[in-house]
């Protein structure tokens, strides 16, 4: 049985500069993460009571909100990712709302909002989510159960992350999936891959996909399930075959390197 640890914490700021280059702003309601995903490169940007006891210690932010309220009408109209260093719907934002009071308070102000989530638990917001300055993300990894439990212990199932998908898309929501990490010897088989191309096709859903990055905190959970390092010919023959797949089923791919430039080219006209 797990011995979560749930603390209620005041944040200094609640919007951040991302240091992702398709995003001007990062909202992270939460510091830590239930779903206890061991690639996940947030343990090294988490203090070390949160990064040793990763997936059972969660910071609640509980005056963020008040802080959201007062930055806005300072801050210059842009682009803001919820979130980067948590999963916003993880089941304690049942409680706390924390995430969809800020969505609501950034696209009532002008702002875009982009959310990455594992979780179904967004379903809950589609009455907000489906505003032409919102879009929302499902990460996969695998459709492998397996697969899944091995290196993301606590999230939710990949059948519930692509059931998400599939009523985000039938309820008008601007989706996309996040293919990825790609870990060499764990989810980076192709017919695994292939699969959720296909998935993709069937509903018309853009595909952004990237490889893990070995992280000094990650690597020392990620230890004991025999991935393998990436190097420069694996990962190039991985998106070589993704390329040709998506071309092959009629997805749009978009490495998550180049993100910046398929995001400023669709909405920065709508931006500023």
């Amino acid at each position: 049985m797990r011995n979560l640890i749930i603390k209620e914490v005041n944040a200094r700021y609640a919007l951040g500069k991302s240091r992702m280059r398709e995003l001007n702003y990062i909202f992270n309601p939460y510091s830590g993460c239930l779903h206890g995903c061991l690639y996940c490169y947030a343990i090294d940007y988490s203090n070390n009571a949160i990064s040793g006891n990763w997936g059972n210690t969660i910071y609640v932010k509980i005056n963020i909100i008040d802080l959201l309220k007062k930055e806005i009408n300072k801050k210059i109209r842009g682009i803001v990712g919820i979130s980067s260093i948590t999963d916003p719907y993880m089941a304690i934002e049942a409680q706390y709302r924390l995430t969809r009071n800020a969505i609501d308070i950034l696209y009532k102000n002008g702002f875009y909002v982009t959310v990455q989530t594992k979780s179904p638990l967004i379903l809950r917001d589609l009455d907000i989510l489906h505003h032409n300055n919102i879009d929302a993300g499902i990460t996969v990894t695998t459709l492998n159960k397996k697969t899944s439990d091995l290196i993301e212990p606590y999230a939710p199932s990949p059948i519930s992350r692509m059931n998400t998908l599939i009523k985000l898309k039938n309820n008008n929501i601007k989706t996309w999936l996040f293919l990825g990490p790609i870990i060499r010897n764990i989810n980076d088989d192709i017919s695994n891959i292939e699969d959720i191309i296909k998935f993709a096709a069937e509903y018309n859903i853009r595909i952004i996909y990237d490889k893990y990055n070995n992280y000094n905190g990650s690597s020392k959970y990620m230890e004991n399930v025999n991935y393998l390092l990436s190097d420069n010919k694996w990962w190039n023959n991985i998106e070589k075959n993704i390329i040709k797949l998506c071309n092959e089923y009629n997805v749009e791919c978009t490495d998550e390197n180049k993100e910046k430039e398929y995001e400023m080219n669709k909405i920065q006209k709508k931006l500023f």
